[in-house]
């Protein structure tokens, strides 16, 4: 029961969190380009973006709770298995460790974007572009965690 409610978990973040980041360029971002006024567009994009990044740490933090209880529970890897060589001299240790690179990654990009350049861009051109930049580098780097971890549910590498 644990293993079904916390692959449930990891999913419905994975696809929230993906999800919104897709909304996020693919039809917020071209709508924006529509309106005329750069303070209207600030506002929408700070709104949509406010709102979205709360959301948005949640499912992180749950996909952050149930991925090692999924790595337990389905392959029978405890934490301290990630520091054993010999896991990571397997396909599946290497996309593994490949997976969890990239989530630390990702989420210390977010915490800069989301933190950091976000807050600046409402009065800078040049973090609002970095801040776009950083945005769809995690949303590249959301999809390339998604290739790995199906590289997990099929033996690795």
């Amino acid at each position: 029961m644990v293993l079904q409610i916390a692959l449930l978990l990891h999913i419905l973040a994975a696809i929230f969190w993906i999800g919104g980041m897709l909304f996020l360029v693919l039809v917020i971002a071209p709508y924006l380009k529509s309106v005329q006024d750069p303070k209207a567009k600030s506002q929408i994009y700070q709104v949509v973006g406010k709102r979205y990044r709360f959301w948005g740490w949640v499912a992180i933090v749950t996909l952050i709770v149930t991925g090692p209880v999924l790595l337990y529970y389905l392959w029978a890897l405890p934490p301290s298995a990630m520091i054993d060589p010999s896991l990571h001299s397997t396909g599946f240790g290497q996309a593994l460790a490949a997976k969890l690179s990239l989530v630390a990654l990702i989420v210390i990009s977010s915490l800069v974007h989301d933190f950091w350049l976000g807050p600046r861009s409402r009065s800078s051109p040049g973090y609002s572009r970095l801040a776009k930049i950083f945005g769809r580098t995690n949303l590249i780097i959301a999809l390339l965690i998604v290739l790995f971890a199906t590289y997990l549910r099929t033996g690795g590498f």
